[in-house]
């Protein structure tokens, strides 16, 4: 798990303004699963209760309708929404989630808030 963290941590850095140790803390709660795949760690998603984060390693990999039905239904299943943020500059991942089927529900000086409800090109 510290090796997960280390990767997290450097990933989410560049974009923040507290330390590795108030980070850390402030994940008290969440889950923080790896994504692997063929041996190779590729990610993280990080959840809490309805709200989804996803970060990646650097590595190339394609996302399967599988992956996010394994991520998202889930939460769907259990809460009914799934929630997340997306940086307000960051249009490509706004626009992916979007695609997904998240919808924007507000903003505050940083980021952009979304939900989803349904999954989209994923049946049941």
């Amino acid at each position: 798990m510290d090796t997960l963290l280390s990767k997290v941590w450097a990933q989410i850095e560049p974009h923040v303004f507290i330390t590795k140790r108030e980070y850390l803390a402030g994940l008290e709660g969440w889950k923080v699963s790896p994504f692997e795949r063929e041996g190779a760690l590729l990610g993280a998603a990080i959840t809490k209760g309805p709200e989804f984060h996803f970060v990646t390693f650097g590595e190339r990999w394609n996302l399967t309708r599988a992956d996010i039905r394994s991520w998202l239904k889930p939460i769907l299943d259990e809460y009914g929404c799934v929630t997340t943020k997306t940086p307000k500059d960051d249009t490509r991942q706004q626009r992916f989630n979007r695609l997904l089927g998240f919808v924007p529900e507000g903003e505050d000086e940083f980021f952009v808030h979304m939900r989803l409800t349904k999954l989209r090109h994923v049946g049941d």
